[in-house]
């Protein structure tokens, strides 16, 4: 990974940021090509329970057990964040 690229790199909001879509927002960026990125924020959980919008999802959730406002692209679509059995994740 070059420096340019922020693939795997958390984004955290400056002050300047203020009042703007990614006001105060945590964004993991999982890809970063010259054609596009793709982040998800992290920190604005919803009042949604997981169990009324993707049923299939519920069992495999910890806690809050919400979904988390993802950010302003696709907000028909949904992105899980999951640590893999036997990673020895988080």
């Amino acid at each position: 990974m070059t420096s340019d690229n922020l693939a795997g790199r958390l984004l955290v909001a400056t002050p300047a940021m203020e009042g703007s879509i990614f006001d105060r927002t945590v964004v993991l960026m999982l890809e970063h090509e010259d054609d596009g990125s793709l982040g998800i924020v992290l920190n604005r959980p919803t009042a949604v329970d997981v169990r009324e919008v993707l049923p299939p999802w519920a069992e495999l959730t910890a806690q809050p057990g919400v979904v988390f406002q993802g950010g302003p692209v696709a907000l028909d679509s949904a992105l899980g964040v999951a640590v893999a059995p036997g990673s020895g994740g988080p």
